[in-house]
């Protein structure tokens, strides 16, 4: 967890201009982060009989909360099965997903009234696989030029800390798609 911290702090303070920036930028993502935890907390403190687990579920709904308002069931959909998450992957997810929806709602999808995002997960065998699509959104006419430090650190973490990876499709339409042995 404390790497994670790290990474997030020196990432942040190459990208951003200014102090309050980074201090914004710290906020969002810590407080995502700090959110999915909850989700597990009361497994880590013995608070009640099931182990560390929340589902993949619970995580995306988390993350998402702060963009919902009364259109959010047209604009937002998640398809899928209830799929467990440990305590140790629930981090990694989190993050991922936190980044994936800032881009969307300052660049993609969800930066336009009539923009949508489809949410879908599923396990096959051992292997776990998330898709997040998006369409209504201003159109993406190629790859953008540079990564972000916030899809770095996200792609970095679903790589280091899951064995996972993230892939995007563009221009077709932004799709990013996160494959992981299991959650």
């Amino acid at each position: 967890m404390f790497a994670v911290f790290h990474g997030i702090i020196n990432l942040s303070a190459r990208s951003a201009r200014t102090p309050q920036e980074m201090a914004q930028s710290l906020r969002g993502r810590l407080n995502a982060l700090m959110q999915a935890k909850d989700l597990i907390r009361p497994g880590i403190m013995g608070t009640e009989a099931h182990a560390e687990r929340t589902t993949v579920g619970d995580v995306v709904r988390t993350v998402l909360r702060p963009y919902e308002d009364d259109t959010s069931r047209e604009r937002i959909m998640l398809r899928a099965p209830t799929v467990p998450v440990g305590a140790m992957a629930v981090t990694s997810l989190a993050l991922a997903l936190h980044e994936t929806t800032t881009n969307a709602a300052k660049y993609g999808a969800l930066s336009e009234p009539t923009g949508s995002v489809s949410i879908t997960w599923e396990t096959h065998g051992g292997d776990f696989h998330l898709e997040w699509e998006e369409a209504g959104g201003p159109v993406i006419v190629a790859r953008p030029s540079a990564k972000g430090f916030g899809s770095v650190l996200a792609e970095r973490s679903i790589a280091d800390q899951l064995g996972g990876k993230v892939e995007h499709d563009w221009p077709r339409r932004p799709t990013s798609s996160l494959a992981r042995p299991r959650c």
